[in-house]
């Protein structure tokens, strides 16, 4: 029986040094499972503010492309504009460049028949004829003179506005235009309106711009698309600055 008490007291020593090591091995375990807890932790806040400065920066990229897209479609805007203008410039040019062509054509033609008369002139007075017919001669010659006098003055003309590469006139567009400003030019040289071929304007088509029922500015017509057009504003007219918005009306109401 003593045997078998002292087996027992061993046993329950036994487990109790048992129960200690669990004890032990457990507190060591939580130990480090908190430890890896607060690790793991750590690397997730981390991520997290990683994933949250790549969010800021492709915001901050999505802004720059949005305005790097406006800056590129302004430009594309301002590259119709000029070329429009310059296609209108080349076609004033030309057109004053043909008439000064045949105004040098007519003058040289008047020079040849100036000539002409003069030695008929010289080859009648050699011989003996009427007084009348030598002064019919001679008026001719004087209005010939005086012609060639006019047409050199034109050509001066001509020939400095093809230096400056003026516009032609401008012409009378359908009275029944009503229209709006879409975009301004720089310093308010030119402006885009919503009207167009559609619409019967044509190239060189005189518009006026209104506020308030008051004529502020007048138009010429530059470039015509199917619903819009490009035109320049006359400076001898200006009186302020047009805003999109402003009422586009035809030039001859």
């Amino acid at each position: 029986m003593k045997s078998l008490t002292n087996v027992f007291s061993i046993l329950a020593i036994l487990g109790a040094i048992a129960s200690g090591v669990f004890f032990l091995l457990n507190t060591k375990d939580k130990n480090q499972l908190q430890l890896n807890i607060q690790s793991y932790e750590t690397q997730l806040a981390a991520e997290r503010a990683t994933i949250r400065k790549q969010n800021e920066k492709l915001e901050t990229n999505a802004a720059q492309l949005d305005q790097t897209s406006k800056n590129l479609e302004e430009a594309r805007s301002n590259i119709t504009v000029i070329t429009a203008r310059s296609n209108q410039l080349k076609r004033d040019n030309q057109r004053f460049t043909d008439e000064l062509e045949r105004r040098l054509e007519n003058e040289e033609s008047l020079q040849r028949a100036l000539a002409d008369l003069k030695k008929e002139m010289a080859k009648l007075r050699a011989t003996t004829i009427s007084l009348e017919k030598a002064e019919t001669y001679e008026q001719t010659i004087a209005s010939l003179e005086s012609e060639i006098l006019r047409l050199k003055s034109v050509q001066s003309t001509v020939a400095s506005v093809v230096q400056n590469t003026l516009p032609a006139g401008a012409k009378l567009a359908p009275a029944d235009l009503n229209g709006a400003v879409l975009t301004v030019g720089a310093q308010s040289s030119f402006v885009i309106t919503n009207l167009g071929y559609t619409n019967g304007i044509r190239l060189d088509h005189l518009l006026n711009i209104e506020r308030n029922g008051e004529i502020i500015a007048q138009l010429q017509v530059t470039e015509v698309k199917e619903n819009l057009s490009i035109a320049r504003i006359l400076p001898e007219s200006f009186k302020t600055d047009p805003k999109p918005g402003d009422s586009v009306v035809s030039g001859n109401r």
